[in-house]
Formats: C-alpha cells, sequence, structure tokens
C-alpha cells in the first residue's frame, strides 16, 4: 500500500473531501439541547461579537437588559443601546502533530484523526462565514497561520498540515512538551475578544504553563478542547512480552503483570483527569474523538445533531 493509505499519513485530497461533507453541526451559540456547547452541558459559545450600533427610545418589547442607564437618568426618558451581531469573528485551530500523536490501533493515527477534525472545522467555520486562522505545531517547530476566508488561506493551512504530518515516522525521538505553550503564546498574541479557539491533541503537553495560557485564553475567549485518543491507550493489550519504543530504544515489558497494568492505568487517569478537572475549572467544553471510528461522526454526535444530519442524507 502507499504510504499515505490506511489511516497513517494524510493527504491533501483527503482532506478537501470533507467540503462536501462538514455539515451537522456548528460552532455558532445556538446549539441542541445534547451538545456539548450548550448551557446544559457547559457555558455556552459566546459567538460573534457584538459591535455598538445606536441608542434609541424604549418601546415595548424592547430587551430591558440593554437599557442605559446613564441616558435614562439624563433624560428621564428610557433609552436603549442597540447592537449588532459582528459579519464573522476568527477561529483558531491549534493542531498537535507531535510525535505523541503517531499511534493508532485500529482505523487511522490520531495524528490523522486530528487533521480529520482541523478539515472538518476548517470547513463547517468557513460555511458559517467566519474566518480560519491556525497553529500547527510538532516537536521542532511550528507554523503560524492568519485567520481569513479565502481558499487559498485554507489550502496554505491544509499543506502545512500534510507536510507535519508526513514528518512522522516510528524512529521520531524528539519529545517537547513546550511546543503546545509556545503555540498559545502565539495565539494568545493574536486572538481578540470573542475569537473561538479549538485545540486538537492527545493532552500530553498540558501543564501548569499550557494551563495558564488557556485560562487567560478562556477569559475573554470561546476555547474548546477536542481531546484524540486511541482506545489501546485506555488499556494496553495483556502480554508477557511485549516490545515498546521510544524511537531510540526498546524494552522488553510484561504488560500482563498486574503492578504494570496498575501503573499505566494511574498515568492515563492522571492525564485524563488534568484534562478534565481544566474543563470543569474553566467551563471549556471537551469534545473526544477516537481513532476507530470516522471524525465527522464523532462530531455531529457531541455537537448533537448526528441524527437530523443523517435524516437530511
Amino acid at each position: 500500500m502507499k504510504r499515505d493509505e490506511n489511516g497513517v499519513y494524510v493527504t491533501l485530497d483527503e482532506l478537501l473531501k470533507f467540503a462536501y461533507s462538514a455539515k451537522g453541526f456548528s460552532f455558532l451559540p445556538s446549539q441542541p439541547v445534547r451538545s456539548i456547547l450548550s448551557g446544559r452541558h457547559s457555558s455556552k459559545v459566546r459567538g460573534r461579537g457584538m459591535d455598538f450600533n445606536e441608542m434609541k427610545q424604549y418601546v415595548q418589547g424592547d430587551d430591558t437588559h440593554n437599557i442605559d442607564w446613564k441616558a435614562t437618568r439624563r433624560t428621564g426618558k428610557s433609552y436603549i443601546r442597540v447592537y449588532n451581531e459582528e459579519r464573522d469573528r476568527n477561529v483558531w485551530l491549534v493542531i498537535s502533530q507531535r510525535n505523541s500523536m503517531f499511534f493508532g490501533s485500529k482505523m487511522m493515527m490520531k495524528s490523522v484523526a486530528a487533521a480529520h477534525l482541523a478539515a472538518v472545522s476548517a470547513f463547517r467555520v468557513l460555511e458559517s462565514g467566519d474566518r480560519v486562522g491556525a497553529v500547527i505545531y510538532n516537536d521542532e517547530e511550528l507554523k503560524f497561520f492568519k485567520a481569513s476566508r479565502s481558499k487559498q488561506g485554507l489550502m496554505q493551512i491544509f499543506a502545512e498540515l500534510v507536510r507535519q504530518n508526513r514528518l512522522l515516522k516510528s524512529s521520531n525521538i524528539a519529545n517537547n512538551g513546550e511546543q503546545l505553550a509556545e503555540a498559545l503564546k502565539v495565539i494568545s498574541a493574536t486572538a481578540k475578544h470573542d475569537d473561538l479557539i479549538i485545540l486538537i491533541g492527545d493532552g500530553r503537553a498540558l501543564d501548569k504553563n499550557t494551563t495558564h495560557y488557556i485560562t487567560l485564553l478562556n477569559t475573554h475567549n470561546d476555547v474548546i478542547a477536542a481531546l484524540v485518543y486511541d482506545p489501546m491507550e485506555k488499556m494496553i493489550p495483556p502480554s508477557g512480552s511485549l516490545f515498546l519504543s521510544d524511537g531510540l530504544e526498546v524494552t522488553d515489558v510484561d504488560s500482563s503483570s498486574k503492578n504494570f497494568q496498575e501503573a499505566y492505568v494511574k498515568n492515563i487517569e492522571k492525564r485524563a483527569e488534568n484534562l478534565i478537572n481544566l474543563s470543569k475549572k474553566n467551563t471549556i467544553p471537551l469534545l473526544k474523538i477516537a481513532t476507530d471510528r470516522p471524525v465527522l461522526d464523532q462530531i455531529q454526535e457531541q455537537l448533537g445533531a448526528a441524527v437530523s444530519a443523517k435524516r437530511k442524507a
């Protein structure tokens, strides 16, 4: 088979095909009840920002929350502030292609699932009239793309995503957990009020530094965390002789032993707990994407539109 087939590597054509299927979900404030973006599950997304348009005298039926009390006291008549929703906003995709993403026991590698999620999200965002920007990073480099609504801008993002994806191989040994913090630092200096930041990765680089940046970004923007995982990461298969490698050295372990299983599960649970606590503390929606199923199906299910999407098909 070709190098890019079978879910190991992603191709540009593969990503572009999502342009026709990125439907059945939305990142806008109006969400189905089942969606992880609805008020029932988490804080509602702010959506696009609001621009002040004019001041007008209050009439019955106007939203009383928009009453301008200073103008009302000054004139003796009730006035409200009228806002127009901005036509678009910036949506930033922060996409990991680190070496830890080059793993998959089922349908695809985590790196491929992350690329699929980024492509589906980008096409949906453009369809909604918003702008798409990105930071794509691995263990050695990161690339920033300013937000735009142009097809050329999207093609540049996809081309870099494919390039970094193809740099992944089992012999890679670099492990730079600070790359996510660097990516978030770039976004923190760029994102304006009410932007949307979608973090796509496996959560391995989450630490105090990255948590600080995420909390800071979430203060005035919307943040969605997308955890990409492989089912085997939750429970490693028991084997009397299992070979594990970091690309440089190979270790033979007995994964069937009770001590190994307990230590492995404890480590995985701790990582998941850190991400869940961050999500709860900052009311950040957590989207979970597994490698053993089509990414689009999982997005539609968790954003509450899978049933209606299938009926429309």
